[in-house]
């Protein structure tokens, strides 16, 4: 029954990684489970789990949802419906999602039977219930009437998707846009406040197509946690619906040259000190510069509010305000509460997560919370104020892409997933399992596998809801980009789950329903989709992504033959975003001094002097083989009189990034990002996996401002390598 039941909700029985194969053991089995709302532990709790999941599918008339291509011509819907001894008819119709209606009547009769059960003394049959694929791309509504039905489920959402994702038709072989991929955060400018800001994105939009790039990325800029600064982490947020308002350029608030109580706040000398201890810092100092840009922006707030809302006849920047809020419905209102409650907690020394607030604010619905929100109104207001700001200037950074003629634009960055406490799982705890966790299995890499800290979503609960959370999530994170990366992209098909009580085990997800709405969105966002698809990765995934049109991410580190040679750039597949790295790893001249050997020394990875040395003699003979590599492609970068201290990751030889960079730059790859980080020849690594305090993660900033990139001699050098290279 076990087994039966990890089959039934794709529990993966075994899987293959580079450390070997791995067999899911059944405390792991009964752990997901039960996480999954379906215990197992005894014979008598999986007998009943068994039994309510053999029962779903007749319990539905139609399924929630289905996903389905133009071509396909005709498919066969599963049809729920009670056994009958004479001739039933079913009445169904399609409105599609422009609001038209047809329909027509079937012999229930005619439809084959696929599968019988009794339940509860009726005898059910599930039929295939024929129907023409509707001519156009949307969300359609398909609904049946019929004696013998089950009450739910006579309506489903038919999701006709295309076959591929959105792709540009500039992008050819002869231009294949290429362009900087930014830690947000990082950024330095004469003006901002500590931390990389939207007008220095703005800022860097026009410089990087001043250069000729077409592509500007960026981290996931998503809501982090307002009392807890320094858990700066992109990739674990608190909703990837909003935005994080610790981006935003204070002083670039219309109203802020005219609010009287914020000039006399900069002009203090608390102010002064701290911002010019923010700016000088070589690491982003998060608390400060939260505590300086709240204060700033509480203040902006109040003089807003008083006004441009709290008046007789609400100011046109008081009404966008109000528009905003109610746009953005409960969604936005739930984190503003979240925010708020977080707070409200920490005051109280209660740091963690909802799960730590007690049973009355343990969900948005709960009459505590209503009376909390409506007793902090304002406190919740602010918070709704913070992400109005964020969203203008976000949009402002992203229209900038059109006007200075970027091809494509920003190319956003989407999070595999969210804090396991966090404004998505408070408001949507039917859609995430309790304590799991998503992470990787051991690889060579990372021997003992990776938890994450994020948690995944329930396939199950996500077709039940016909993908909408999902949905909502992507056109978020596209609607003002011109192309997004999913990270972890291989959790289209399956994801790591780890519980806290057993080894972790892959579960499987609805890949073709997951792609086909990717693909639909691309399309209506137009934003091309590039797939993060490192680590261990599924025989049959890459064939996958490349039917489905999204871009596999190819890193110059792991692109070798079982030799270990470099592959030559003409064997990279052309459906393909090329980098030398990533956030991930060390930097080109990180890696190429043994940075990254040196952390793991310090972290304690390699404890013993004999370990340390052969990192050392693997490192050397990676060195070797790029020096080969280049050499096939006539690109001689080593020092003759050097050799040694070069070779040996003394020295940085001086054409080293130059010449990896004409290396990658004429691979047949449709995207290349070049790394900032490299050409300006930084060796500090942006994270390090598997660390939290142990090393200062998401915290380097760059060593030149955007100012002084402008006229850099290595900038300028690279980027006219690609421009010739790339155009």
């Amino acid at each position: 029954m076990l087994d039966q039941l990890a089959d039934l909700t794709g529990i993966l029985p075994e899987y293959e990684a580079d450390a070997g194969i791995f067999k899911t053991n059944e405390a792991t089995k009964r752990a997901l489970l039960k996480a999954m709302g379906l215990p197992a532990d005894t014979e008598q709790q999986a007998e009943h789990s068994l039994t309510l999941m053999l029962n779903r599918p007749y319990e539905r008339a139609l399924p929630a949802v289905f996903v389905v291509h133009c071509e396909d011509g005709e498919i066969r819907i599963p049809l729920s419906i009670a056994a009958h001894d004479s001739p039933v008819m079913l009445h169904w119709s399609v409105k599609m999602e422009n609001g038209h209606v047809y329909g027509g009547v079937a012999s229930v009769d005619n439809m084959p039977v696929s599968q019988t059960r009794e339940i509860n003394g009726r005898m059910m049959e599930r039929r295939e219930f024929s129907l023409p694929v509707p001519q156009e791309w949307g969300y359609h509504c398909v609904a049946v009437q019929a004696d013998g039905l089950p009450e739910n489920g006579r309506e489903m959402t038919l999701v006709v998707a295309p076959q591929k994702c959105y792709m540009p038709d500039f992008i050819t072989d002869q231009y294949r846009p290429w362009g900087f991929p930014l830690q947000l955060y990082s950024l330095r400018s004469e003006k901002n406040w500590g931390i990389g800001d939207f007008s220095d994105l703005k800022q860097t939009v026009y410089m990087s197509a001043e250069f000729g790039a077409g592509i500007v990325g960026i981290n996931p800029i998503n809501t982090l946690f307002a009392t807890k600064p320094e858990t700066a982490s992109p990739y674990y947020s608190s909703s990837r619906l909003f935005l994080n308002p610790l981006y935003i350029d204070v002083d670039a608030v219309p109203e802020a040259a005219q609010c009287d109580a914020l000039k006399k706040y900069k002009a203090s000398k608390d102010f002064k000190e701290k911002l010019k201890q923010a700016r000088d810092s070589d690491l982003v100092d998060y608390t400060l510069v939260s505590e300086i840009k709240n204060k700033a922006l509480e203040l902006l707030y109040a003089d807003f509010i008083k006004n441009n809302v709290e008046v007789e006849h609400p100011t046109e920047r008081g009404r966008a305000l109000m528009e905003f809020c109610q746009a953005g419905g409960k969604d936005l209102k739930n984190m503003a509460i979240y925010q708020a409650l977080a707070e409200y907690f920490a005051a109280k020394g209660v740091l963690g997560g909802f799960r730590s607030w007690g049973d009355d604010y343990s969900h948005p619905d709960n009459k505590a919370v209503s009376a909390f929100a409506e007793k902090n109104a304002d406190r919740v207001g602010y918070f709704m104020y913070q992400q109005w700001i964020a969203d203008e200037q976000f949009k402002s950074a992203a229209k900038a892409c059109d006007e200075a003629g970027l091809s494509i634009g920003l190319y956003q960055d989407l999070a595999v997933g969210v804090a396991c406490e966090s404004t998505e799982t408070w408001s949507a705890q039917n859609l995430f399992p309790p304590e799991i966790s998503v992470g990787s299995p051991p690889d060579i890499f990372n021997p003992n596998g990776q938890e994450w800290g994020v948690a995944p979503m329930l396939p199950a609960a996500m077709t039940g809801e016909a993908y909408a959370s999902y949905r909502k999530i992507l056109v978020a994170n596209m609607q003002n980009a011109g192309a997004v990366r999913i990270d972890h992209v291989m959790g289209l098909a399956r994801l790591f789950w780890i519980p806290k009580t057993a080894p972790g085990a892959y579960v499987a997800y609805p890949f073709k329903d997951l792609v086909g709405i990717v693909a639909l969105e691309s399309h209506r966002n137009r934003c091309l989709v590039v797939g993060e698809d490192l680590g261990v990765v599924p025989s049959f995934f890459r064939e996958a992504l490349e039917q489905a049109g999204i871009l596999s991410f190819r890193v110059f580190r792991y692109e070798r033959n079982q030799d270990g040679s470099y592959i030559p750039p003409e064997h990279y597949p052309k459906l393909a975003l090329v980098a030398a790295g990533t956030h991930d790893m060390p930097t080109l001249p990180g890696f190429w001094m043994g940075s990254d050997v040196e952390i793991a020394h310090d972290l304690g990875i390699y404890q013993d002097s004999a370990k340390m040395m052969e990192a050392d003699a693997a490192r050397t003979l990676e060195r070797r083989a790029i020096i080969e590599a280049l050499s096939r492609v006539g690109r001689w970068f080593m020092s003759p009189e050097r050799f040694e201290e070069e070779l040996y990751g003394r020295e940085l030889p001086k054409k080293m990034v130059e010449y990896v960079y004409r290396y990658l730059a004429s691979t047949p790859s449709r995207l290349f990002l070049p790394q900032l980080e490299d050409i300006l020849e930084q060796t500090a690594q942006m994270n390090v996996p598997g660390t939290s305090t142990e090393y200062p993660n998401w915290r380097h900033k760059l060593s030149k401002t955007i100012e002084e990139l402008r006229t850099d001699e290595r900038m300028q050098r690279i980027c006219a390598v690609l421009r010739e290279t790339r155009s």
